[in-house]
């Protein structure tokens, strides 16, 4: 047995090491000029409109697939799945470039508007890590139920108090503003009513994310993502038009009586989801400040995006099976016998492994083949892509496991690396040059972390039945 479990690991971890290194490889061996020129051609004709029909033809085809082929059902269900959760991604991705030249020109208080945008596109991405970690608490023993009217009416219930708990983290993200950049009185107002708002709309969008369709979920980006294209300098519309749309479904509980949040579990939701999501967010927003707003953002976002789809592709296709093995592990623990009992505790140990190396070799392959097309359209961006590349990756799988772990209830380490990754990025960003030799040394720091939270991730899951049932019921 161990030395099958050798071998699979060795299977997984060689590929994933070679991809990396062949990452780290790039500012010493670049893509051929050649070759440059041929991939910049094709990237540049990629980067359009077609992209969204691709992604279209690919949603229907994993559709028509799933319902002509049996055996590719569940396959092809977790592919659509995925590119409706990843539609956001796409669809910005290909508006921005065309939207940010009507943008050239205008301004918010005295701040340029892409500055201005690019300031919020930013900090929004962790400030919501932390705004809507209470809904998902609030929401969770409703989840598995069938009453749907129940699960809104409890969300309008508890939506108020999540907000208002959520004021202070935007107050304490715009306090830079000022001091840091020079942001007039009226820029750092524009910044909180747009973050307040993008908040809004991630919270009512837990419900979508909570739920096994993605449909709304890519309804409700669609509305955020139209106004972006069509008035461009309407800076507040987009997520405004994406609220109400992806409130549509609560229209008749939104009156429902609000209901009073402990503070207590409130703020430590709050600081939890703050410092589990620092992982993947916190260097982004500490290299934007120490930049003074001279920010690469297009090289720095496209070499982020492998480990977004890494991070995404885990949890739309791979946490799904390991929710499912552990509500067989519950079954099993009312009424299967020590045998059986052992059988299901082995196969959840054995299914969240294999996700996570299954997520570390997919995003290793994005990273890797990203990497090599930016360094041909960018050669003089090399370094900073490699490092941002590899960096993601790592921040990514970390950011991974330690949601499993908290997910157990072993909530301490993810918040300790939370706080380590917070100095380590503070300290990288403000005392060394900028690019890729900050990123290298959030590296070394980072391989550590990674190391700490797989040991903590490999003792908690050696024994899941007493780490997620017994040990609670004997605390009890």
């Amino acid at each position: 047995m161990r030395v099958r479990t050798a071998l699979r690991r060795a299977r997984v971890a060689g590929p994933i090491t070679v991809l990396l290194a062949l990452t780290a490889l790039l500012p010493f061996a670049p893509p051929p000029v050649a070759a440059s020129g041929v991939i910049t051609d094709i990237v540049s004709g990629a980067l359009s409109w077609p992209v969204a029909l691709v992604a279209a033809v690919v949603a229907a085809a994993a559709l028509a697939l799933g319902r002509l082929i049996p055996a590719t059902r569940a396959a092809a269900g977790a592919g659509t799945r995925l590119v409706l959760h990843l539609w956001p991604v796409l669809l910005l991705t290909v508006i921005y470039p065309i939207a940010s030249h009507r943008m050239a020109g205008h301004h918010v208080g005295g701040v340029a508007l892409t500055t201005f945008l690019l300031a919020v596109a930013l900090t929004v991405p962790w400030l919501i890590q932390g705004a809507c970690m209470p809904m998902y608490r609030i929401l969770g023993e409703l989840v598995t139920s069938d009453d749907v009217g129940a699960l809104r009416r409890r969300f309008c219930a508890a939506w108020p108090a999540a907000f208002v708990g959520s004021v202070p983290v935007l107050v304490i993200a715009a306090a830079p503003l000022g001091p840091v950049l020079g942001w007039s009185p009226t820029a750092i107002g524009a910044f909180l009513l747009l973050g307040a708002l993008n908040v809004l709309f991630a919270q009512v969008l837990v419900l979508a994310n909570l739920g096994p369709s993605r449909v709304g979920w890519a309804v409700a980006w669609t509305a955020y993502s139209l106004p972006v294209l069509v008035a461009p300098t309407r800076w507040y519309l987009p997520p405004l038009l994406g609220l109400v749309v992806a409130s549509i479904g609560l229209a008749r509980h939104l009156g429902t009586r609000p209901v009073r949040l402990s503070g207590r579990d409130l703020a430590g939701d709050v600081v939890r989801g703050l410092l589990l999501g620092s992982v993947m967010w916190a260097d982004k927003v500490f290299y934007f400040f120490s930049s003074a707003g001279q920010f690469p953002v297009a090289t720095v976002f496209l070499a982020l995006l492998p480990a977004v789809l890494a991070y995404n592709y885990y949890f739309i296709c791979m946490a799904p099976v390991f929710d499912a093995s552990v509500a067989r592990l519950r079954t099993a623990m009312q009424s299967e016998s020590l045998g059986a009992l052992g059988d299901c505790s082995r196969a959840v140990s054995r299914t969240v492994t294999a996700s996570l190396r299954r997520t570390a070799l997919v995003g290793a392959v994005f990273v890797c083949v990203a990497s090599w097309i930016l360094a041909a359209v960018a050669p003089g961006q090399v370094a900073l892509i490699a490092s941002v590349s590899i960096a993601s990756w790592l921040f990514a799988m970390i950011t991974v496991v330690c949601y499993k772990v908290d997910y157990v209830g072993e909530r301490r380490p993810g918040q300790v690396v939370g706080i380590l990754h917070i100095v380590v990025c503070a300290a990288a960003f403000l005392l060394l040059p900028l690019g890729a030799t900050a990123y290298l040394a959030v590296l070394g720091i980072e391989v550590l972390a990674l190391v700490a939270v797989v040991v903590v991730f490999r003792r908690v899951f050696r024994a899941p039945e007493y780490t997620v049932f017994w040990r609670h019921a004997l605390a009890w």
